[in-house]
């Protein structure tokens, strides 16, 4: 699910069009996070009610760390490399929350925000991303009291 950073390095050094297999394996790492990310989010929503065992705070916060690390990397392909992504994600999640305090569907909107945008929204698809890593974090913290 790792991105292919070296394309945004190529670029920068060579004047020599981009190879069609960077592209190709960064949108597959993508749609791959995007997946696997809404998985993550489904299991916290629906496992009590189908008696499965929901992902534990330790599941959860190596997610989100893992999802942030694709943020960074979206970031990277679009030029940016010295975002604060944590910051930013954090401050559009508690604008997604600011009317009711709902990581999960915050993460839920967000990550749908993703999907659209999808590697062409640079930093705001980095950013978003971000913002589902802290809703993972929050969800994390509120492991045990879990329900939808």
């Amino acid at each position: 699910m790792t991105l292919f950073v070296g394309r945004a390095m190529l670029e920068g050094m060579t004047a020599v069009p981009q190879p069609p297999h960077f592209q190709l394996h960064d949108q597959q790492a993508f749609e791959t996070c995007v997946a696997t990310t809404l998985q993550v989010l489904a299991a916290v929503e629906f496992a009590p009610a189908l008696h499965h065992t929901q992902p534990t705070r330790e599941t959860l916060l190596a997610f989100s760390v893992e999802v942030d690390r694709h943020a960074v990397d979206i970031a990277a392909l679009a030029g940016e490399r010295f975002l604060d992504l944590p910051a930013l994600g954090q401050g559009w999640y508690e604008r997604l929350v600011a009317e009711r305090d709902e990581p999960l569907q915050a993460a839920y909107q967000a990550l749908h925000s993703v999907a659209y945008l999808g590697l062409d929204g640079g930093i705001t698809t980095a950013t978003l991303l971000s913002a589902v890593a802290y809703a993972l974090r929050v969800l994390a913290q509120r492991e045990g009291r879990l329900c939808h």
